[in-house]
């Protein structure tokens, strides 16, 4: 048995500016709606400088110190195992520039919440606002956080 497995790395980073969240509005067919910033972990690149570049190429901002915050982990239509590690970043530089991802938009928790998500986005939410939550595992046969 082996040891190995496919794997594709990505990551999403919540960043906030006080009570305000920076929200993408993704116009990706395969998964539009509402969610954060993020994308792949490139070849011989951390997860840390990953989440950085991702930030800056779909919000124009450079985040400082991005802390992680869990781990969201499920399976893709070839049965492959997909990592997306959660990030939270409170410190930026940098203004706010669109990119072909979506629209960007700042809102409160509560505004956040009640507002179209991107599918299942509502059950990642957790993993960000309870700290006693660090993982969201989703396998066809169950959908639990940890």
């Amino acid at each position: 048995m082996s040891r190995r497995e496919p794997v594709t790395l990505t990551n999403m980073c919540m960043i906030k500016n006080k009570d305000k969240i920076l929200v993408l509005d993704r116009n990706d067919p395969v998964w539009p709606g509402l969610t954060f910033p993020g994308g792949h972990v490139e070849e011989h690149e951390s997860f840390h400088d990953s989440v950085i570049r991702e930030v800056e190429e779909e919000t124009g901002l450079t985040i400082k110190n991005p802390k992680l915050a869990g781990v969201k982990q499920f399976y893709d239509q070839e049965n492959h195992r997909y990592l997306v590690f959660f990030y939270i970043a409170t410190k930026f530089e940098g203004q706010v520039q669109e990119s072909n991802e979506g629209k960007l938009t700042w809102m409160t928790k509560d505004e956040l919440l009640n507002s179209k998500l991107a599918y299942n986005f509502d059950h990642d939410l957790p993993v960000y606002f309870d700290e006693t939550i660090s993982e969201h595992m989703l396998d066809g046969k169950r959908d639990e956080l940890f």
